[in-house]
Parts: C-alpha cells; structure tokens; sequence
C-alpha cells in the first residue's frame, strides 16, 4: 500500500507543477483582439499631450505606469524645408531642467521626383536616370486632427497635412495603447505615416515617382532586413533602416507594397546616401510605380534594448519549474527503490 501511496503522491505532485508552469500562459486574455496580452498592455500604455503652433506640432508622450517612467517627444514640422518628423527618447525622468535624450533621430520628405528609369531598375538614380521634374514638398495647408478613442482611458491621435496643391498628404496616427490601424499593428511607441499621392501631374507618359526622404540623427542609419515587428510576428514583408546606440533605436520603416490605383504593387527603397544639402545627413528615396492614386504606410519609432540581466524569459522558468518537478520524481523513486530494498 505504500507503493501505491508513493505512485498516487508522484503523479499528483508532477501534475501540480505542470498546472503551475502553464497557468500564466492559460490566463492570458485579449479582449480587443490586437494580439497583445491585456496586462502586457496596460502596463505600456501612454498619456500623450499635444500642443499646436503655427507650422508645427509639438508631442509628449509619457509611460502612464510602473515606477519608471520614460518619455518620448515628437516634433512635426511642415513649412518650406518640407514634412519633418523628429523624436526624441529620454529613458527615465528627472527632475532636473535639462534633458538628455539617449536617441535622437528624424526623418523628412522633401520633394516628389518624376523620373524616366533609363536602367530599369525601379530606383531613381540622380546621375543614370533621367529627371523630369522635381516637386518640393513646401508648402501646406492647416493641419486636420481627430482624436479617437480606443477604450475607456485610451486615444488614438489622427493628423492629417496635406500640401497646398492637395497632391501630397500625409495620414499620422500616434496611439496610447497598442492597436491596429488599417491592418498595421502599431504600438505606443511607434508612429504610423500613411503617405498618400493623388493626381500628380506627369509630365512624361512613361515615367514614375520617387519620394525624396532626409534622414537626420546623431548616429548613421544602417539598413534594416529583419523589421522589429517582423521579429515579433505583427508584420511581414517590411523593408527599413535603423539609427542605433548600444541601448536604443530609432527606426523608419515601411511595407514592400504600396496600393497603386488600387493594386497592390512593389515599392522599391534605394540604398543609403549622404544627403544633397548637408554631408552629415543621409537620404534614401521611397519609389512608387507610376499611378494617380498611391498610398503607402511607413512607420517610424524607438525600440529599447533591454539589458541580459533583466530578461528572464518564460522558457527559463518553465525550465526551472520542471526540473524541479523532475527532481521530486527522482525522489519518489529513489524512495520506492530503498523501500523494495
């Protein structure tokens, strides 16, 4: 009978453990189907604060819980150097006066280039293709916002600036909690472009459009394969580039298909260059096939790189878990074997 008794307490005690390795994963919920765990959400979710000035838009965004708290500040700006976006990243807030970001980076669409791609390779080359016209991005009408709600205690922030002509426009959305927004999965810390181009007068029947795009930060930009949205499983088939320090990111990125009078066709971004204007700045161009209406969806935002010694991933815990399942087992035998004995 004691056999048994020491048979029934294994099982009992190796199915407790499996219970308790498996429980958090069990009691995740997700009530507003965005794939992200509710408690995993509110625990990033943001007050955002906006302020408006003639030709610009200034952001705070801070971290709504935990003891930490971070803050994120984006400066929009549209007037005759074209559309800029710049964010700054402070990982912890103080008290003091001054502020020391540990990222700061921007990005800015300057002109629309009609060009004929002599190489045909999909990508304007200024000293190879043939260029038709250059269309600064210079000028704007009065900026469009609605705020949105999400939940009870969560907004969404929608801006719409077109330029005067009504050609260009472009669609910024900034959240409080993680969303998805026209099929994007956006989070808190990201802010999603929708840039869309209707009726561009071509001059050319054969030519198509390049989006001439600054980038500015404090460190290079480097080409991104592997998006962080894609790493994660939110987004597939995105192409980007990235401005990174040891600890922090900024990145720009966008899907490798734009909608082209209703089609879904390839956008092609062109390598990494310094810029025209200034050598200590870089550029890239965004290439659209030819259409009157395009509309595409780049998001840019940080990314934080946690330290080693603050993850703890659950696999380890699980591990933990059955080893020490595995080790009361071993026990129970080790017993029953010195009690045939």
């Amino acid at each position: 009978m004691k056999l048994k008794k020491y048979n029934l307490f294994g099982i009992i005690f190796l199915g407790i453990l499996i219970l308790m390795s498996t429980s958090s994963l069990v009691s995740a919920s997700d009530d507003d189907d965005d794939g992200v765990d509710d408690e995993l959400e509110e625990l990033h979710k943001r007050d955002i604060s906006i302020e408006f000035e003639p030709s610009q838009i200034q952001i705070e965004s801070l971290m709504r819980n935990g003891a930490q708290k971070d803050e994120i500040q984006l400066q929009i700006t549209f007037d005759s150097d074209g559309l800029g976006i710049e964010i700054s990243y402070e990982s912890e807030i103080s008290s003091e006066n001054a502020t020391e970001f540990e990222i700061e980076f921007g990005v800015s669409f300057q002109e629309l280039i009609e060009f004929v791609d002599l190489d045909d390779d999909g990508i304007f080359s200024p000293l190879i293709d043939d260029t038709i016209q250059e269309v600064p991005l210079d000028s704007f009408q009065p900026v469009v916002y609605t705020p949105i709600n999400i939940s009870d205690d969560t907004r969404l922030h929608y801006f719409i600036i077109n330029t005067t002509d009504g050609v260009f426009t472009a669609h910024i959305y900034l959240v409080e909690e993680f969303e998805i927004i026209n099929g994007t999965f956006i989070k808190p810390t990201q802010t999603k472009i929708d840039i869309e181009i209707t009726d561009f007068n071509y001059i050319n029947s054969s030519s198509q459009l390049a989006l001439y795009t600054k980038l500015e930060s404090e460190v290079e930009y480097e080409d991104d394969e592997h998006t962080e949205n894609e790493e994660e499983g939110y987004a597939s088939e995105e192409k980007g580039i990235i401005a990174s320090n040891n600890d922090y990111a900024g990145f720009f990125t966008w899907t490798e298909n734009a909608s082209i009078d209703g089609v879904s066709k390839v956008v092609l971004g062109s390598p990494i260059q310094v810029d025209d204007d200034d050598e200590n700045e870089q550029k890239i161009y965004l290439n659209y096939p030819r259409g009157n209406h395009i509309y595409h969806d780049p998001v840019m935002g940080v990314m934080v790189f946690p330290k080693a010694s603050e993850i703890i991933p659950i696999i380890v815990i699980i591990s933990i878990v059955s080893s020490v399942g595995i080790g009361g087992v071993i026990l129970i035998l080790v017993l029953r074997r010195r009690r045939n004995f």
